[in-house]
């Protein structure tokens, strides 16, 4: 299989995307925007992981198949993160004393 032909321009504009982003980030950790903080580093850091699997790891050119396994993936781990919130917030509804 012939290996992709990426330019070096699209290399740097990433870079500076993520350089960016990053700063982005320790901006907004000065600000106090109450929970929303936590939403916004979140987002920035998931555009942030997707930049990085797409460009630099080529996820953006590999076989469907590999596209596949990454959706699996992202699938798996938001089913995880479901199944971990759930329990943690419904860990008080139980009418013990102390809780």
């Amino acid at each position: 299989m012939a290996e992709p032909i990426v330019r070096k321009r699209t290399y740097w504009i990433v870079y500076v995307v993520l350089l960016a982003l990053t700063l982005l980030t320790v901006l907004l950790g000065y600000l106090h925007m109450g929970e929303f903080n936590m939403v916004v580093a979140i987002a920035i850091a998931t555009i942030q992981a997707s930049l990085i699997a797409g460009f630099f790891m080529h996820a953006l050119y590999e076989a469907p198949l590999v596209r596949v396994v990454t959706v699996g993936g992202v699938i798996w781990f938001l089913i995880m993160m479901t199944l971990t919130l759930t329990d943690y917030h419904t860990r008080g509804w139980l009418p013990f004393p102390g809780k």
